[in-house]
């Protein structure tokens, strides 16, 4: 007997072959080109040091991947990138600098306080810091210090939002990888899982199809529990006839993709196709707006306005879209609250949903790289038939 899942298609744009191959990408001048762009903003902003805790930063700019670092960018009078971690990743930050491309000078000395690094490069009147990232600790510090802060925050999101060539190959692999990674855990449906046992499997699947890990706790829910947006998965079991939701990424390269399919195992009842087909159109009509030319926003508004005529909007609890790069939500945010304009290469998710508490829930959700015209979907898994046996 096979039971159809009602997989359906939600595509609404074209693929993207030429991204797919990551090997493609230029490898070690990263680094390079990312300090000119903080040194230009150290100009603007008249700060001649940046100051950041942010790991996903120390990332971006040096290549860095550990779980303990701090970092200082001088401007004057040569640009210069001093990196602080521990005796656990000196060996691994220098590796991985140099495949980045970054020229910096690590040590375990560290950066702030009366014997830091900032100190006997002299002091300035003002540094630059990211105040939607910085530890409260190292705020206060840098305040004790007498320095001057100054906010660059919305700076460093906005540099980071348009993905350059080697960012828009790793999460178009990633995607790729989550694409191959869901199908093949979606047949262990035809078993009867529970939900953590069908979590497990995308994350062993993420593995062996060249992933590095997920690039966020996978959601897995079942039943009413479907009405719960972040919901973890747990031991029940996922059997017909029931909703599922699966919201799913891969990292590569330490960057993310994000995907959420919705299908109804068995007959699904009317009210669900009604609202499967809701959200469907909604998403469409967020995806149309992604577009040169447009602001972000206009996703939500567009997304959110179909759902206001369908008179379903308060059963959308959550923003419809963000950006995705070395985190799974970063800048832009298509909330209303934030004006930004569309730019070639961003890459944003368009996810609206619907919730009915104890009943059923409804997420679709793909990833799009922004181009001159038309977006163009990273994310392919809904093009694919799937059947369980």
């Amino acid at each position: 007997m096979t039971m159809r899942s009602n997989y359906l298609h939600t595509q609404t744009s074209n693929s993207l072959p030429n991204h797919s191959k990551h090997s493609e990408v230029p490898r070690g001048t990263s680094g390079v080109t990312r300090l000119a762009k903080i040194t230009h903003l150290l100009d603007v902003s008249g700060a001649n040091f940046l100051f950041s805790d942010h790991l996903e930063f120390i990332h971006y700019l040096t290549g860095f991947r550990g779980s303990n670092g701090t970092l200082l960018v001088r401007r004057h009078p040569e640009p210069a990138i001093y990196l602080c971690t521990d005796g656990r990743y000196l060996e691994q930050a220098a590796f991985q600098a140099k495949t980045h491309g970054a020229d910096l000078l690590i040590d375990s000395q560290p950066l702030l306080g009366p014997d830091g690094v900032l100190i006997t490069l002299g002091i300035p009147s003002s540094v630059a810091v990211d105040l939607q990232s910085l530890r409260l600790t190292n705020y206060l510090s840098l305040q004790r210090s007498g320095y001057e802060l100054a906010d660059v925050s919305a700076s460093l999101a906005t540099m980071r939002a348009k993905k350059e060539p080697s960012e828009i190959a790793a999460i178009s692999e990633a995607a790729e990888i989550a694409d191959r990674a869901i199908v093949k855990t979606l047949s262990h449906l035809a078993n009867a899982p529970t939900e953590l046992e069908l979590a497990g499997w995308f994350e062993y699947y993420v593995r062996e199809c060249g992933g590095e890990g997920v690039s966020f706790p996978t959601i897995v829910a079942s039943g009413p529990r479907t009405s719960l947006p972040h919901a973890q998965p747990t031991r029940q079991r996922i059997e017909a006839p029931t909703p599922v939701v699966i919201d799913f990424g891969a990292m590569v390269d330490g960057y993310c993709s994000d995907s959420t399919r919705s299908f109804y195992l068995g007959t699904p009842p009317d009210r669900y196709r009604r609202a499967y087909e809701i959200v469907t159109a909604a998403k469409a009509a967020g995806v149309a707006q992604l577009r040169t030319g447009n602001r972000v926003n206009a996703v939500e508004v567009a997304t959110r306005g179909y759902l206001r005529e369908q008179g379903v909007e308060e059963h959308l609890l959550h923003g419809v879209g963000h950006g995705v790069g070395l985190e799974i939500h970063e800048f832009p945010f298509t909330s209303t609250a934030v004006d930004v304009a569309v730019e070639p290469t961003m890459c944003i998710t368009v996810e609206p949903g619907l919730y009915y508490a104890e009943d059923f829930g409804i997420r679709l959700e793909d990833l799009y790289l922004t181009t001159e015209s038309a977006p163009i979907s990273l994310s392919h898994s809904s093009e694919l038939g799937v059947t369980f046996d």
